[in-house]
């Protein structure tokens, strides 16, 4: 988001992730949330004019957060680990933001949600783009040979990652996606690079 938070939307967010964290299948409204918040509908929509800008502005948190982080591991050196390095960040992220997953997977969206899935899908149209420039760097930097093309070798490991993705929110947020990925990511390098 462009502008700064306040308080009151930052706990509002904060309210609807912890929401979404729930086993149990829950149906989200603003009154719903309103309760949980403390406050009255009135103060929600005070604050964001309808419940699709909440999970805007959730997806916008997604992006503040992890693309800078992004920009840092690709101005390291760049190696064959870059890539996974930033799939090992956004696991990461998204372990921590467990609710956030929920979004990230559509699960939380409904079928008039179009702007909100079409912003998660912009937002791994991101990810896949860094991941291809950080192998289309490191080839080269480096003239490495690779048996899949860097945009081959992104797309398969955005695929990966939005699986690991799934398989964490179906697990009811139980599986270790990051030690997970860590045990066969460089496995599947062997089978990207030559």
């Amino acid at each position: 988001m462009t502008e700064t938070l306040t308080n009151r939307q930052i706990n509002i967010m904060q309210t609807l992730v912890s929401m979404l964290e729930s086993k149990e299948p829950i149906k989200i409204t603003t009154a719903e949330l309103a309760k949980r918040c403390e406050i009255t509908e009135a103060a929600i929509y005070k604050h964001f004019p309808s419940k699709r800008k909440i999970y805007e502005g959730l997806v916008d948190f997604c992006e503040e957060n992890i693309f800078p982080r992004i920009s840092s591991i690709k101005k390291e050196v760049s190696s064959p680990e870059t890539p996974l390095n930033i799939c090992t960040l956004i696991l990461a992220f998204c372990e921590k933001n467990k609710g956030i997953c929920k979004i990230l997977t559509r699960e939380a969206l409904s079928t008039d949600e179009v702007k909100i899935e079409e912003k998660v899908n912009h937002l791994f149209e991101r990810f896949e783009l860094e991941i291809k420039l950080a192998f289309q760097n490191y080839q080269q930097s480096t003239k490495a040979k690779f048996h899949l093309t860097p945009t081959d070798s992104a797309g398969l490991i955005i695929s990966i990652l939005e699986g690991k993705i799934q398989s964490f929110v179906r697990s009811n947020f139980k599986r270790k996606i990051v030690e997970e990925w860590n045990e066969y990511s460089q496995k599947l390098m062997l089978s990207i690079y030559k």
